[in-house]
């Protein structure tokens, strides 16, 4: 069973929604837990917001594509929607219906506002899946490999600066081959030494290797 993971960038599309939760400060996200596609057209989710929730949820509720939001009184942050699903909205839910892969949850989305998706399938139904994805989107390939259950417990093994730093190399394309970021210009991102971060991501790595080991 194998796995790839994509971060689809922020997306300006004619497809899109142009209710203010996209581009409204005020909400925040932070990873989208569900989504799916009802039989009618809408579409229902579950997800993580950050910030002011109060304010979020006004926003929301303002939207004319929102019918519902319900928030969570039991996991802060996290709101119930149940949306118009617009088209771009609609391809993409749509390909994960007609092929057999699964999504890994939550989808997160990046500092930059790009969607990380994990799915897990057969390398041919993968290759498919990427095969489908809409003209105009340019996603970034982060991983693939063999899928084991417990990659996201990784993350739990680092601490939040970590995370930050790591999540950082792999946004700025450190990991790539070729790499398209050196430890300069992930240093200058974050104003400290290349020789500092370079110990963090070696710390980073260890951690990680050892847990396979």
């Amino acid at each position: 069973m194998r796995y790839i993971t994509f971060v689809i960038p922020r997306i300006d599309d004619e497809r899109c929604s142009n209710g203010e939760y996209a581009t409204d400060p005020a909400v925040e996200g932070e990873a989208i837990h569900y989504i799916n596609l009802l039989d009618d057209g809408t579409g229902v989710a579950l997800y993580q917001l950050r910030g002011d929730l109060e304010q979020s949820t006004e926003v929301l509720e303002a939207d004319p594509e929102v019918l519902s939001v319900e928030r969570s009184e039991a996991s802060e942050g996290l709101v119930y929607l149940h949306f118009r699903a617009n088209a771009l909205m609609t391809d993409l839910l749509s390909i994960f219906r007609r092929y057999e892969i699964v999504v890994d949850w939550p989808m997160e989305y990046t500092d930059q506002g790009g969607l990380r998706v994990t799915m897990i399938g057969e390398d041919e139904k993968i290759r498919e899946v990427i095969t489908e994805i809409p003209d105009g989107i340019q996603i970034t390939l982060e991983g693939i490999g063999e899928y084991h259950p417990d990659m996201r417990q990784l993350a739990s093994l680092l601490t939040d600066r970590q995370q930050e730093l790591l999540e950082l190399a792999i946004d700025e394309g450190y990991y790539e081959i070729p790499r398209r970021a050196t430890l300069s210009d992930l240093a200058d991102r974050v104003n400290i030494s290349a020789g500092t971060i370079g110990e963090h991501l070696r710390k980073i790595e260890t951690k990680v290797i050892m847990e396979f080991v």
